[in-house]
């Protein structure tokens, strides 16, 4: 899966990917573990609130794969929020909170019985949900992803331009 450490879970043992192992492994920087905790937060409460779930059901009813309905439904929440922070949430964790709320989608729609996900489909998701953000943020994800075989944080600022002030393109 490439963006999924073995000790988060180990699907040839059975073993699932969870928020739980998600977050165990998610390293990170102190400075900015409130911030992350913020987007977290308010990505779920978008996710799972009475008022916008339904745009979550809708997405899970439409077009592609398990992956792309998963990915891309966190990558415009993650669009939105960034959005809505009036630009001011900190990018290196965009990629970071993005990936968890990629894994809180797949378990809850798991656990709903509203679709069937896999280890492959949450990587694959997590993998569409980073090219969508990086391509909005107006980088080339082939190029991220040929830059680092591995998800780390503290790379995600230079990935996306080393920008102070990071902004999506208009449009996306």
């Amino acid at each position: 899966m490439g963006l999924i450490n073995e000790s988060m879970a180990r699907p040839e043992a059975g073993d699932e990917i969870t928020p739980q192992s998600v977050r165990q492994e998610m390293k990170i920087p102190p400075d900015l573990q409130a911030a992350y905790e913020r987007v977290v937060t308010a990505g779920m409460k978008v996710m799972f609130s009475k008022e916008t779930n339904k745009f979550v059901l809708q997405a899970i009813d439409g077009e592609g794969s398990n992956a792309e309905k998963l990915g891309g439904g966190v990558a415009d929440l993650m669009i939105m929020l960034f959005a809505q922070s009036n630009k001011t949430m900190p990018p290196q964790i965009i990629l970071p909170a993005g990936t968890e709320l990629v894994v809180q989608a797949a378990d809850f729609v798991k656990k709903a019985g509203l679709m069937e996900v896999t280890n492959r489909d949450i990587g694959d998701g997590i993998q569409v949900m980073m090219a969508k953000v990086i391509e909005a943020f107006g980088a080339d994800p082939k190029k991220m992803f040929q830059k680092i075989g591995q998800f780390d944080p503290s790379q995600v600022q230079e990935i996306v331009g080393n920008q102070q002030q990071a902004q999506p393109q208009q449009g996306v």
